[in-house]
């Protein structure tokens, strides 16, 4: 009793201290026991103090996360204000572009049907024409077939004619100057065969001479007989060569002997050839004469060639112009399926970005939530009057906002599952502080039963604060 007075004097007389040194200052008065334990709650109350402090840092951060999406979102805003308005401009721009098309479009048609009927009277003018002309000529190449095929036969006759007197003089002449290439061939050849026989016999005599003068004395006969074997051979060489010539004298002869043969046979046909010459002069000037018709025919004939190539060309020039109207009528189909695709994305962005406002409001509807329920977590303290069953009460309290934010949070598929949670947070509740755990401790000792319920809201306190800010980080 003296203690507790005493320590009640010590309170009175320190009104400064905080409701955390009193109740240090009970714990010390009361059991002995609870002396250990004291100092592991004091560094276990600096521990959620620091951890408090983290959560306040995250909970900054988390501010400054919400303030960046916020500008993101505000920047996405923008962005989407500025697509609609391109998209805007853009389809605008393809509507004036569409409609001048059809503009030009129907221009095209009209000067279509107009050159149309013109070129069609053109033709059918051009026909008649042609038609009358092809008439006239045909007519006129009747007479002029019947005159050419009189002259067919006469140029076919000339043609044989010069054909054969141009080979005949052809042949003369080459054979002339095969016949005096071989002559000069035969000629070189005697004269450098002349030259390098004598060359051979000098320098045989000399080497026959050396010989002599070296073997005079021991072997006069052999190189005697040596010498004349080497005559005889000579001589033979000399004759061989002497009948070659002989030949190519009687070959040159008989060339000259079919010289003299073809000038005659030339001379013959002389007085054939000339008149020849004067029939086909007469049938030049006849040949002239229906050359000019032909000409007059040719350039009548070009004439109607060019208008019917003027026809093809009208007709390709239709076929382009229906082309084009067909591809003007492809641009005109895809740009206004690149407009219906414009205006369902444009609806698509719409119907995206309401989504995202409305996710967005429902985020921050519950980290407003999440913020309330931290607050209220982070100012709940006991006080000493307070019994077990409002503690408790206050604690199931917490609990039920705490869980209410995560099921919010997990409807919106942005927190974990509420048996996920349990998991996780049932093992808590068998903290053991020295030797037993906190339900053994309250059953037993029941002195303690006013510190158990804090004891086990402040253990469970920071790990609910700590699932709550993941499930709002997430």
């Amino acid at each position: 009793m003296a203690s507790k007075k005493k320590g009640k004097k010590d309170t009175v007389a320190k009104p400064g201290k905080t409701k955390l040194e009193r109740g240090r200052s009970r714990e010390t008065v009361g059991d002995p026991q609870t002396e250990h334990s004291r100092e592991y709650y004091i560094v276990h109350m600096k521990d959620l103090e620091f951890q408090l402090e983290k959560y306040k840092q995250k909970c900054d951060e988390l501010e400054v996360k919400q303030k960046d999406f916020s500008y993101q979102y505000s920047s996405l805003e923008e962005d989407r204000k500025d697509i609609v308005l391109y998209l805007k401009q853009t389809l605008t721009q393809k509507e004036d572009e569409v409609f001048d098309l059809s503009e030009q479009l129907l221009g095209l048609q009209q000067a279509k049907e107009a050159e149309k009927v013109s070129l069609e009277k053109q033709l059918a003018q051009l026909r008649q024409d042609f038609q009358e002309k092809k008439d006239q000529l045909t007519s006129e190449n009747m007479v002029l077939v019947g005159k050419l095929t009189s002259l067919d036969e006469f140029r076919m006759q000339r043609e044989e004619l010069m054909e054969r007197l141009s080979k005949q003089e052809e042949q003369l002449k080459k054979q002339s100057k095969e016949h005096q290439l071989v002559i000069q061939n035969l000629e070189k050849k005697n004269v450098l065969e002349k030259d390098r026989v004598k060359k051979e016999m000098h320098q045989h005599m000399a080497a026959i001479a050396a010989e002599l003068k070296l073997v005079s004395e021991r072997n006069i006969p052999g190189t005697t007989m040596r010498a004349i074997h080497e005559n005889m051979s000579v001589t033979a060489q000399l004759s061989r060569l002497s009948h070659k010539i002989q030949v190519l004298l009687e070959e040159n002869q008989l060339l000259k002997e079919r010289e003299e043969q073809l000038k005659w046979e030339m001379t013959a046909l002389k007085p054939l050839l000339n008149d020849k010459t004067r029939r086909s002069l007469s049938n030049q000037k006849v040949l002239h004469q229906l050359s000019l018709r032909c000409d007059e025919q040719s350039v009548e004939l070009k004439e109607y060639v060019k208008s019917q190539t003027l026809y093809a060309q009208l007709e390709e020039d239709h076929g382009a112009l229906q082309k084009d109207l067909n591809s003007l009528r492809q641009d005109l189909a895809s740009l206004k399926e690149e407009l219906e695709q414009n205006n369902t994305k444009a609806d698509k962005l719409r119907k995206d970005l309401q989504r995202e406002k409305d996710i967005r409001e429902q985020l921050e509807a519950v980290q407003q939530e999440a913020v309330m329920a931290l607050c209220q977590a982070l100012k709940e303290v006991p006080k000493e009057k307070d019994t077990v069953t409002m503690i408790l009460s206050r604690r199931n309290q917490l609990m039920k906002n705490l869980l209410v934010v995560l099921d919010n949070a997990t409807l919106l598929g942005k927190g974990p599952v509420l048996t996920e949670f349990f998991k996780k947070i049932a093992p808590l509740h068998e903290y053991k502080t020295g030797l037993q755990s906190c339900p053994e401790v309250c059953i037993q000792n029941r002195k303690k039963i006013t510190n158990c319920p804090e004891r086990c809201n402040r253990l469970m306190l920071p790990i609910l604060i700590q699932e709550t800010v993941q499930s709002a980080k997430r």
